[in-house]
């Protein structure tokens, strides 16, 4: 069954805040509490009202619609609503007028709200009684919040902003190509088209029943207008999304970057898949050597529930560690604990393990453990990691998919720990064939230092000097290198090999 509405197609519109560039503010991983379902123009599919009550709890569910000030609209959604909401034994849902919503909110656990079409017609009625908190409180309780046509503009910038702080416009005019042309960098814009449904769920954005969504990342001087289809069963990630944003406000990637240069200490980076000879007992000594090492270990790579890493603490203890801690904070109330904390002070080693390198980021970028980590190098200690844990060192992060790690290249997670400085860095190289895929982020970043390595390899870099450990080779990518025709367009070192990665060249051995 399809109940239509007479709207014109919706525009979700989502800004980064204004803000001094280099001052954004944290980027909460974890997206939006609750979940928004939004409905562009036409006929609200079956999929869509089910979704709404299996969101608000199905059998359990408590749900209204709240009629701003459209009362045959509200009932079109009410008798839809009702349906779906008998066939899951779920309470019959209730219209509840806007002036008398606020008592009601409390106890719901989901919420449709139906305005007529222009904002200006139910602005002063938000002003003159505002119910953000209250609408806040519905999604924080893992409830649900719907809007349909012009009605999703008073979830955004013009109504409540509901969608996490975030300055979201929800556009009810179509955009012409030459008003897109000139929208702000660091917008980003959904277009929910005639008969769809987007769904907002935690930081996963996805689609309702039949139609697409249009995903719009507004143009910067780096880089082009991009348009994303959201449709089927296809998903997007609202944390990458916002994270572009950004990036394209700040203009990252920059078009120079750092010089590649450990000032002090050490680190020590390795392509996965085992780890040389020697290496826990040399890490040791990097990091102060026998019973004074205190090494810190982080496996929040891994998806939940985080798995237990006390053999690689006994890795480094049985190599004479003094101290090895693992640290399994994910949040960054977690993080910013007093006990995750006082751990980095006193550490002299830092170890970063596998998985997926992405969460990293999710978990330590714009904390106050990122300095504490630096300052381990300051200290003369030593960083390493392996697999994820090695490409997070760099500046440039390689393979930060969020839902795979097939391509190279994710915008929005483009950003490592920058331990090194001017390096984009790849794993588990030859036994995965990555280096046509170096090749090609190098096309696009050629202001980068391209490093590949094997599994079982490792580079250990104090200044700019990078020498190769382990069975297999390390990969440099420079294109300032003149690379004559049918020649590879890398520089290959096995064990013993070094390299200068600021002068970009091989050293004698």
């Amino acid at each position: 069954m399809l109940i239509a509405f007479r709207f014109l197609p919706v525009l979700l519109v989502a800004l980064v805040p204004h803000v001094a560039i280099g001052q954004q503010p944290r980027i909460d991983p974890a997206g939006i509490s609750g979940s928004v379902l939004v409905c562009g123009d036409g006929p609200i599919s079956e999929a869509a009202f089910d979704r709404f009550v299996e969101l608000a709890g199905g059998a359990q569910a408590k749900v209204a619609v709240i009629d701003v000030n459209d009362e045959k609209a509200a009932t079109l959604v009410l008798n839809g609503l009702a349906k779906s909401a008998k066939s899951k034994d779920a309470a019959e849902p209730t219209l509840i007028r806007w002036k008398n919503a606020k008592a009601a909110l409390k106890n719901l656990t989901g919420v449709w709200v139906i305005t007529k079409q222009d904002y200006r017609t139910w602005q002063g009625m938000v002003i003159d009684q505002p119910l953000r908190d209250d609408f806040l409180g519905v999604l924080k309780r893992s409830g649900v919040v719907a809007t349909s046509g012009y009605t999703s503009e008073i979830i955004g910038e013009r109504g409540m902003m509901l969608l996490n702080g975030d300055l979201f416009d929800i556009r009810s005019s179509y955009i012409s190509p030459q008003k897109k042309d000139r929208l702000l960098v660091g917008m980003v814009v959904f277009e929910v088209k005639y008969g769809a449904a987007l769904l907002i769920k935690g930081r996963t954005l996805s689609a309702v029943g039949p139609g697409s969504t249009k995903l719009l990342l507004v143009h910067s001087m780096v880089f082009p207008s991009r348009t994303i289809t959201l449709e089927g069963k296809s998903v997007e990630d609202l944390t990458a999304l916002r994270r572009a944003a950004r990036d394209r406000q700040e203009l990252f990637p920059p078009k120079k970057v750092e010089p590649p240069f450990v000032e002090k200490g050490t680190l020590v980076i390795v392509g996965g898949g085992g780890s040389p000879d020697k290496l826990y007992s040399r890490f040791i000594e990097l990091a102060g050597g026998k019973d004074k090492a205190k090494i810190a270990i982080f496996p929040t790579a891994n998806a939940d529930p985080l798995p237990k890493r006390d053999v690689v603490a006994q890795l480094f203890l049985k190599a004479g560690a003094q101290k090895a801690t693992v640290l399994y904070g994910r949040t960054q109330a977690e993080v910013e604990s007093k006990e995750f904390l006082d751990t980095l002070k006193e550490a002299t080693g830092l170890w970063f393990d596998g998985g997926r390198q992405w969460r990293f980021v999710d978990c330590y970028e714009d904390t106050k453990a990122m300095p504490l980590m630096f300052d381990v190098l300051n200290r003369n200690g030593v960083i390493g990691g392996t697999s994820a844990g090695a490409t997070i060192q760099g500046d440039y992060l390689a393979r930060g998919g969020v839902f795979n790690n097939l391509d190279i290249r994710y915008e929005g997670y483009e950003r490592g720990l920058g331990f090194l400085k001017g390096v984009a860095i790849d794993q588990h190289f030859s036994q995965r064939k990555r280096q046509t895929e170096m090749t090609q982020l190098m096309k696009v970043h050629p202001q980068y230092l391209g490093i590949g390595i094997d599994e079982a390899t490792a580079i250990v870099v104090q200044g700019s000097t990078a020498e190769v450990i382990g069975k297999g080779r390390v990969f440099f990518y420079d294109t300032k290198r003149k690379v004559e025709k049918e020649q590879p367009d890398f520089e290959a070192l096995p064990a013993g090999g070094r390299y200068d990665l600021n002068e970009r060249k091989v050293l004698a051995k």
